[in-house]
């Protein structure tokens, strides 16, 4: 049966739109782009999703729906609309909500796809209400409108993107919290502007041609959108909001300030920017609904394009190091701050080593004035484990907190800064589980810085959709950390989008973090990372260009890591043979030590040994590197090679190449990589008959023994133990034979496997001498092999009466439509003798009569005419033959054939032609199909299946 889905979707249909809810396992993100009629969604997440039935019965408004995206990959739908439908989509938790507008609905809000919706003309009506909390303020159009509310300055702005007037008739000078309520306007752009106090925040809500705001202290932000900037090698780039849907910009002077602002407008449902974002030209910011732009050079641009606000200027917005006049203001600040502390006027500053040391200096000082005692001001404290970590001082700052955290154990969970500032001083120390603690916190479950960090912190486990999501998600706290750390989350984000395969988010976030970075070692790994995008996308010679030019440069971990690929890269093209891999390798492997690096060129390595036949050294390699970093997610990865290795070894016939005793000391030497479950017991038992077939029985009889003892439970232990019994009585040892199968009874074992255990516990009684009591075990056993325990014991008792009727018995349940054998002619010859020797001439002279025939031509025929020739029992050539019979035995054939069954497999493997160095290995031997195994063997191979004893 075929697996349940992990993610999906449920569809409604409401009044003007149609919706889609995608269902996910955990937190996923969505992005879309359009063309006409098509709309693409791509997912941040990757799952198992049955979108059959959406398929065959498109709902209204869909006309096709189609899965773009290969199994394991971040989920990519195509969903082809009807004419003018266009697309809305919100996150919910684990949900991803799309609805499909009508195409009127479309219009009306504004989305991409349908007609844009033109400036209202006339005069919109406003109602005021105050309640205990709130101030609620309604302005009512003629017709659905775009809109934006932000906060700026010491008012909060409600802007429409209208024309002609807004009625305050018994609204202005009305409210207790809100008086002096003027309306603004611009280039037609019509609203509101209503003084309020600090603590007052906004929340925007639309029905149709109404839009509500409410103002308080805690108002509901809405549904953010995604703010991002891209950022070119150039260090220019452009500031990008994404609504999702169609909008206006407009221009509007601040009567207060005296500036010019560009107001970015759209419809419903609410949707805002909830962080600032800024370079020197340009800065957006924070607002309820719709974003505002404050501009900062002449040129700046802003307009919307496929449902996104952009702000560019020329070549782009200059997002690099301040310029020197810059500079120097910083100085001043430094300056100024030195001779009068404050927190705020050293943040941010371009500091030498020099200042920054007699910054801590200063702070210090004001730290130690402070104390530690119950109940002091912990103001310094926290400034200095701040600056601590804007200047990169993480054990310092961690020093720092814990200094601000004596007496004061409340602040460690009640204030928010503090986890944030100790989980990002263990994320630059690398201790990340200690760092997830206060990261994980639910004050800073929405924090946009925590979430950068918390990906930051993903990325250094590897695990990279997690690392992934959270990155996107604090997007939008970029702009509060310097450039040194906004490059390396980038570059986090790059590595973090190549190994999901999405080439394009990480060639962009790779571009970004090569633009933003100050320090030529970052820009060195955003080249790397841009390398590995190149040949991911097959231009193999473009990027081995570019990484044998980094293979040169002066930054090691680069150098080294360009090298490694680059090796890759000519062993998976075959440019480069495995045998001339192994010296480079073996260089880099002592070159760099140390990090998840060394383990990746291990693990290359390793492949390269494999290749070559060579696996003690590609285990042994391998197992030295994994043990040394045994917490690294990438030793867990290695290991996991070293475990499909072994099993390819053992399991798959790799291993029939090496002679007997190497395997088996091969076996011996990484033993811990034996597989818990069947795979490890099947591969136990193979190893064992490959020992068998080259008579090494006591090491074969070493390995089942362990599986006997320490791995095997029930029927399989019983399965086990036959065929050891039966090793033992391979190699002479009755004793521990009859002791194994003693020991390992089961109730309720299968028919054929009980008959298998009792003949081999009869042919270990006959061992030891005990024939009564193998006789009894069998007498009710009407079998061929019983029959033959019964002849042996006759035999070996020397009682000729019996032993001449039990080898007559086995003579008749011969198939006389089939030829003898040497098994059967030896039982011929044997009742001939007992005949003999119990002076029943008249019986011998039957059986010549009766098989003279099948005995003539044969190895056996002289000794028959010997002894049917009527020579006196007492004779020497009767004895002589009697001696060279008694040198075989009647249970030959039954031991013969547990060990054929035991060796199958490893005779066919040592048939195959031998593998030559470097060739890849063969494919593991089919099991036997010429003939159908015995009762016993299907029962070894299936014994769920067998009927019970």
């Amino acid at each position: 049966m075929a697996s349940a889905p992990t993610a999906t979707v449920q569809v409604g249909a409401q009044d003007g739109f149609t919706r889609l809810a995608f269902q996910f396992i955990g937190p996923t993100g969505v992005t879309q782009s359009q063309q006409g009629e098509r709309i693409e969604l791509r997912f941040s997440r990757g799952a198992d999703m049955d979108i059959a039935e959406l398929r065959s019965s498109p709902p209204r408004y869909l006309r096709e729906i189609r899965k773009l995206s290969t199994a394991g990959a971040p989920v990519r739908l195509a969903l082809t609309l009807e004419p003018g439908v266009t697309v809305r989509h919100f996150e919910d938790g684990n949900r991803v909500i799309v609805d499909l507008l009508a195409p009127s609905q479309s219009a009306a809000n504004g989305h991409p796809g349908g007609p844009a919706a033109a400036s209202v003309n006339g005069t919109a009506s406003v109602q005021l209400v105050e309640d205990a909390e709130a101030t609620r303020v309604t302005v009512h159009w003629p017709a659905p409108t775009r809109a934006a509310a932000f906060r700026r300055g010491e008012a909060v702005w409600l802007l429409f993107d209208a024309k002609g007037r807004i009625d305050l008739r018994g609204v202005a000078r009305a409210g207790r919290r809100h008086q002096d309520i003027t309306v603004v306007q611009g280039e037609e752009v019509l609203g509101l502007r209503i003084p309020a106090s600090p603590d007052v925040e906004v929340a925007a809500a639309n029905n149709g041609s109404d839009w509500t705001f409410t103002l308080s202290a805690h108002a509901d932000a809405g549904h953010p959108a995604q703010v991002r900037r891209e950022v070119n090698a150039q260090g220019k780039g452009r500031l990008i909001v994404n609504f999702g849907r169609d909008g206006v910009v407009r221009w509007i002077n601040d009567p207060e300030i005296g500036d010019r602002i560009a107001v970015a407008m759209v419809g419903g449902p609410s949707e805002g920017v909830d962080v600032r974002r800024s370079t020197l030209e340009a800065e957006i910011l924070p607002a309820a609904h719709g974003a505002v732009v404050e501009t900062r050079a002449d040129g700046v641009v802003a307009s919307f394009e496929n449902g996104q606000l952009i702000v560019t200027r020329g070549e782009g917005l200059v997002a690099a190091a301040p310029d020197p006049a810059q500079q120097s203001a910083n100085a001043q600040m430094l300056a100024a701050a030195l001779a009068a502390p404050d927190a705020a006027s050293a943040a941010g500053a371009n500091l030498t080593t020099r200042q920054v040391r007699d910054r801590i200096d200063v702070l210090m000082r004001r730290a130690a004035a402070e104390g530690v005692m119950e109940g002091a001001e912990t103001q310094a404290r926290m400034e200095l484990a701040r600056f601590l970590l804007q200047n990169d001082y993480a054990p310092e700052a961690l020093g720092a907190l814990r200094i601000v955290a004596v007496n004061q154990g409340e602040l460690v969970e009640l204030n928010p800064e503090f986890r944030l500032m100790r989980g990002e001083a263990n994320v630059m120390l690398g201790r990340v589980p200690e760092a997830m603690t206060d990261l994980n916190a639910p004050a800073l479950a929405d924090d946009p810085s925590a979430a950068l960090w918390r990906g930051y912190a993903a990325s250094l486990k590897q695990d990279w959709a997690e690392a992934r999501r959270e990155l996107e998600r604090g997007a939008g706290a970029l702009e509060q950390h310097p450039p040194s750390w906004r490059a390396r989350f980038e570059l986090a984000l790059a590595n973090a989008a190549l190994q999901l395969n999405d080439l394009a988010a990480a060639d962009q976030a790779a571009s970004a973090a090569m633009g933003q970075s100050p320090d030529q070692s970052l820009r060195l790994h955003a080249r790397l990372v841009q390398a590995r995008i190149i040949e991911a996308r097959g231009n193999h010679e473009d990027a081995l260009r570019m990484l044998d030019e980094l293979s040169k440069v002066r930054d090691e971990e680069v150098a080294v890591r360009s090298t490694l690929e680059a090796v890759r890269i000519r062993l998976s093209t075959d440019v480069m043979r495995p045998l001339d891999a192994v010296e480079p390798l073996e260089a880099l492997r002592f070159r760099w030590r140390g990090d998840p690096t060394e383990l990746e060129i291990v693990s290359t390595l390793g492949e390269v040994y494999s290749e070559l036949g060579r696996w003690r050294d590609a285990l042994g390699t391998m197992r030295v590197a994994a043990d040394r970093f045994d917490q690294d997610p990438a030793a867990r990865r290695l290991r996991e090679d070293m475990a499909t290795l072994f099993e390819r070894l053992f399991l798959d016939g790799e291993a029939d190449q090496l002679e007997p005793i190497q395997a088996l000391g091969l076996f011996y030497e990484f033993s811990e990589l034996t597989p818990v479950g069947p795979n490890g017991d099947r591969m136990v038992r193979l190893l064992a008959g490959r020992l068998v077939n080259v008579d090494l029985l006591e090491q074969a009889a070493q390995l089942l023994r362990h599986q006997v003892d320490a791995r095997l439970q029930g029927i399989g232990r019983a399965q086990v133990a036959a065929d050891l019994a039966a090793i033992y009585l391979m190699d002479n040892k009755p004793d521990q034979a009859l002791v194994t199968i003693d020991t390992t009874r089961q109730p309720n074992m299968p028919a054929t496997l009980l008959a298998e255990r009792r003949i081999i516990e009869a042919r270990a009684l006959l061992g030891l001498g005990r024939l009564d009591s193998a006789t009894e075990l069998v007498e009710r056993d009407r079998g061929e092999d019983a029959q033959r325990v019964r002849a042996e014991a006759a035999w070996r008792a020397h009682d000729w009466d019996r032993a001449a009727a039990e080898l007559n018995t086995l003579i008749g349940m011969h198939d006389h439509s089939k030829p003898f054998d040497a098994g059967d002619r030896q039982v011929v010859l044997r009742t001939a003798i007992a005949l003999t020797l119990a002076g029943n001439d008249a019986a011998v002279r039957a059986l010549y009569r009766a098989h003279a025939g099948d005995m003539a031509n044969s190895d056996e025929a002289d000794d028959f005419e010997v002894v049917a020739s009527g020579i006196n029992a007492d004779g020497a050539a009767i004895r002589d033959v009697a001696r060279a019979v008694a040198r075989t035995d009647l249970l030959d054939r039954f031991m013969q054939r547990i060990r054929n069954e035991m060796t199958a497999e490893a005779r066919e493997a040592q048939q195959a032609p031998a593998q030559q160095p470097g060739a890849p290995p063969p494919p593991a031997a089919p099991p036997p199909v010429a003939a159908a195994p015995p009762p016993a063997m299907q029962q070894r191979q299936s014994p769920q299946t067998a009927p019970a004893a």
